[in-house]
Order: structure tokens, then C-alpha cells, then sequence
């Protein structure tokens, strides 16, 4: 938010100065190095998101594959929380397609301040984890689940890679707008 600011100096002189901040960009960390993560690097950068490719076997080079990217990171699935600082301006996207390791990512993420975290999948995936989460003992608030968005994207009804990718990038955009998807036809007042 924009204010004006005066300060006086020793020698009683003053200033005036207008100080208007400007945020950082907020981070999309997206999980898996699959053909599909590209179309959702590729657009999440140009909406202004800062994006970290994450990957977890190291036989992809990452920054070959994903240019974009403003950073790539190699690690394991258990070590995500070391080498990511994961905040409230933190929004993520898990599309490893492997069920171990979003599993470990979701954890992570769920007990992270992140208020983003997209699952690739169906909903039969989830639940699945759930069970496998269950049988371990691991146990999630209502409020950590509140953070979860799976299937992951909102529904445009396409199906190419791209058009995934919209979904995907405009439903973490929604979330850190903090709006609601919708038609601006329907929506009363300003944009």
C-alpha cells in the first residue's frame, strides 16, 4: 500500500518521500520433471509467479528441460521441508506421478503454511493416500486438508497438456488473489 513518510533529519531539515511497496512475486514450487510440468512452468512465469521445479531422481537435467524456471532443485521426497522454504506466499503443484512421492510431498506440504497444494490425480488417488496415510498413523486437521486442491485445476473442460496447464496455473492464481473462479460477467462492481 502506497503513504507518504517524512523524516527529519539531524540537522532539522525534512523529507517527504511517497513509498509505495511492491510484493515479490509469489512462489509456485511444482513437484515432477514429466513432459506435463512444462506447459505449467512455461505459463505460471509469464502470470508473474517465481517457479521452482522440483525434481526427485536425478537423471532429468532440470534446467535443460525447464528453462523457465526461475530455480531447479534435486532432492528426495523426504527433504523437501530442508531445502524449500515453504510460506504463506508458497503455492505448489504435485504432478510426480508416482505415488510415493507425492504422498511424501503432500505431507510435507500439508504441515507447511502453504495455502496451495494441487494433487494431480483423480479423487479415487487421494484417497488412496488417505488409506496409506491412515495405516501409518498420519492423521490430518481439517485445517491442514483445507490447503488441498485435488483433482488439481478448475474446470476449463480441455484436455491437451496446455490447457491442463491453464486450469492449473489460473486455479493457484485464484488462491493467491485470493478469489473465487468465476465468470467477471457475473460478478457485480469492479474488476
Amino acid at each position: 500500500s502506497a503513504d507518504v513518510v517524512t523524516v527529519e533529519g539531524s540537522d532539522g531539515a525534512t523529507l517527504t518521500a511517497f513509498v509505495d511497496g511492491i510484493a515479490a512475486p509469489a512462489d509456485l514450487v511444482v513437484f515432477g520433471t514429466g513432459h506435463d510440468v512444462g506447459p505449467v512452468v512455461e505459463l505460471a512465469e509469464r502470470t508473474d509467479f517465481r517457479v521452482t521445479v522440483v525434481g526427485f531422481r536425478g537423471a532429468v537435467d532440470l534446467d535443460e528441460r525447464f528453462p523457465e524456471a526461475h530455480r531447479t532443485v534435486t532432492t528426495s521426497p523426504g527433504t523437501v521441508d530442508e531445502v524449500l522454504d515453504i510460506d504463506e506466499r508458497t503455492h505448489a503443484v504435485v504432478m510426480t506421478h508416482n505415488f510415493v512421492d507425492d504422498r511424501l510431498a503432500v505431507e510435507t506440504l500439508l504441515r507447511s503454511p502453504a495455502p496451495y497444494v494441487g494433487l494431480m490425480g483423480p479423487h479415487e488417488r487421494f484417497d488412496e493416500m488417505l488409506e496409506a496415510f491412515d495405516d501409518e498413523g498420519t492423521t490430518f486437521t481439517e485445517a491442514e486438508l483445507e490447503s488441498l486442491y485435488t483433482p488439481v485445476g478448475i474446470d476449463l473442460g480441455g484436455g491437451s497438456p496446455y490447457q491442463i496447464a491453464h486450469s492449473i496455473v489460473a486455479e493457484a492464481l485464484a488462491v493467491c488473489n485470493d478469489r473465487t473462479p468465476g465468470h467477471l460477467r457475473r460478478r457485480d462492481g469492479a474488476i
